[in-house]
C-alpha cells in the first residue's frame, strides 16, 4: 500500500483535477441521455457504418444532420461524432450506442425539454428509416455475440482486452448498455457533495430501474445494466471506501484499481500502485488512468452520476428534478443526508438485482422524493418551473405505486 508522501502527491492530484471547490454556488444540470439503435426488421444492432445493403445509423444521421444543421466531426480518435447549432454534441459508444451530450444549463426545465424535443424528432427520424431508437438499460433481445466493437479507437480495444480477461460483463457494458447520465457542479465543498450523491444512487438505480430483459430472457434484476456495472471489475466500479473522506477514498480507489491500459511482461495486469512502486506511473499515464475509473459517481471537476438506466424521452425531466431538488437545495441536501446510510456494496447489488420491491428501499426512495420534490420548488422556477416539478412527480410516483401494486398482488 502506497503511503506518506508519495500517497500525498497522487491525493493532491485527485484534489486539484478532481475535487476542486468552485468559487460560486451555481446550480447547473448537464445530461448525456444514450440510446441503443436496433434494426427495426431484425432487432439486431444497427451498424454504424453502411453495410452492402440495409439501413445503418451514420446513413440515417448524416441527411438528417444535414437538414438540421449539424455539422459533423471528427474527435482527435477518429471517431466519427455531430455538432449540434445549439453547442450540444451527438457522440457514439463503443457499440454504436448513440448519446446526446448537452451542455450545462443553469435551467434544468429548459435543458431537460430541448432534450426531450431533439430525442423525439431523433427517434421519429430513425424510425422512418428503419431504425429503432432503444431507450432502456440494456439491449432486450440480443447477446454479446451479435455485437461487435464498432469503435476501434486504441484505448477501446485495450479496455476490451482487458474486460475479456475477466469476464462478459465488461464487454457488455461498453456494447450493450445505454444510461442517462446527470451531471452537476462540485459546489464549494465537493467532497461532501460527492458523498451524498453516492450514497444516493442505490435509491436512484431503483426508482428508474429499466432494464429487465436480456437477451430475450427476464434477467432477474431489474436493472441488469446495473449488475453489469457491478460485476465487470470491482477494482474500479461501486462507490469507493465510504470510511475515508472523500479525497483519500477516491485517491485509494485509484491507486488500487487495475491499469487496464498496459501489460507486464507476462501479459498480465497490475494496479496503479504496483506500477508506482517499479517508478513506472508518472503523470500522463496517472491522468490516463483517472479516466477509466468508473464509480457509481464520477469526479470531473463536476460530479456525473452514472446511476441512472436510459430513460424515454419524455421521462427525462424526473431524474433531472430530483437531483437539481436533492444536490443544490441546502435542506433539502441535509435532510437527504440525514435519511440514507452509507451506501455498501450489498445495498448496491439490492438496487439492481430488486430494485423498487425491496421495501427498505421503496420506503426510503419514496421519503427522497419527497424531500426531492420540495428542494426543486424552493430552487425557484428559473431553475424549474413548478409544472417540470408537478411532472417529475407524477412519473417517479408512477414508478413507486406500480411496484407496490405488483407486491400487494403478489
Amino acid at each position: 500500500m502506497i503511503t506518506g508522501s508519495t500517497f500525498d502527491r497522487f491525493a493532491r492530484s485527485v484534489r486539484e483535477r478532481l475535487f476542486m471547490p468552485d468559487n460560486d454556488d451555481r446550480c447547473r444540470v448537464g445530461m448525456e441521455i444514450e440510446m441503443l439503435p436496433m434494426l427495426a426488421d431484425s432487432s439486431l444492432p444497427s451498424p454504424l457504418q453502411r453495410g452492402d445493403d440495409g439501413p445503418s445509423t451514420l446513413g440515417f444521421l448524416r441527411p438528417y444532420a444535414m437538414a438540421e444543421g449539424w455539422s459533423e466531426q471528427r474527435s482527435p480518435k477518429g471517431a466519427p461524432y455531430f455538432t449540434l447549432p445549439n453547442g450540444w454534441t451527438l457522440t457514439f459508444e463503443p457499440g454504436g450506442q448513440i448519446e446526446l451530450c448537452t451542455a450545462p444549463s443553469e435551467s434544468v426545465s429548459a435543458v431537460a425539454r430541448e432534450a426531450s424535443r431533439i430525442l423525439a424528432e431523433l427517434h421519429s427520424a430513425a424510425r422512418d428509416a428503419g431504425i429503432e431508437l432503444l431507450s432502456v438499460g440494456i439491449d432486450p433481445v440480443n447477446d454479446i455475440a451479435s455485437i461487435p466493437l464498432q469503435l476501434e479507437s486504441s484505448r477501446y480495444v485495450a479496455m476490451t482486452r482487458y474486460f475479456e480477461s475477466i469476464g462478459p460483463s465488461g464487454v457488455r457494458m461498453m456494447r450493450q448498455t445505454a444510461a442517462t447520465q446527470l451531471s452537476v457542479d462540485a459546489g464549494k465543498a465537493p467532497e461532501t457533495r460527492w458523498r451524498l450523491l453516492s450514497d444516493l444512487t442505490p435509491y436512484l438505480t431503483a426508482i428508474f430501474a429499466n432494464s429487465a430483459r436480456y437477451a430475450g430472457e427476464e434477467s432477474g434484476f431489474q436493472s441488469f445494466r446495473a449488475q453489469c456495472w457491478r460485476s465487470l471489475d470491482a477494482s474500479r466500479t461501486g462507490v469507493p471506501h465510504p470510511e475515508l473522506t472523500a479525497c483519500e477514498a477516491y485517491t485509494r480507489f485509484a491507486l488500487d484499481a487495475f491499469d487496464m491500459m498496459r501489460m507486464d511482461e507476462r501479459g498480465g495486469y497490475r494496479t496503479f500502485s504496483d506500477w508506482v512502486f517499479e517508478g513506472k506511473g508518472d503523470t500522463p499515464q496517472w491522468e490516463t488512468h483517472l479516466t477509466t475509473l468508473f464509480p457509481e459517481v464520477r469526479p470531473r471537476g463536476h460530479l456525473e452520476v452514472r446511476s441512472i438506466d436510459a430513460l424515454p424521452p419524455e421521462e427525462l425531466i424526473a431524474p433531472a428534478v430530483l437531483i437539481a431538488g436533492l444536490t443544490y437545495d441546502a435542506g433539502s441536501a441535509a435532510e437527504a443526508r440525514r435519511l440514507v446510510p452509507a451506501v455498501d456494496d450489498s445495498m448496491l447489488n439490492r438496487a439492481a438485482r430488486c430494485g423498487l420491491y425491496d421495501p427498505e428501499i421503496a420506503s426510503v426512495a419514496t421519503e427522497l422524493t419527497e424531500i426531492a420534490l420540495r428542494g426543486a420548488a424552493a430552487l425557484g422556477e428559473k431553475v424549474v418551473c413548478p409544472d417540470d416539478v408537478e411532472r417529475a412527480g407524477e412519473l417517479t410516483f408512477a414508478r413507486l405505486r406500480a411496484t407496490r401494486s405488483s407486491v400487494t398482488a403478489y
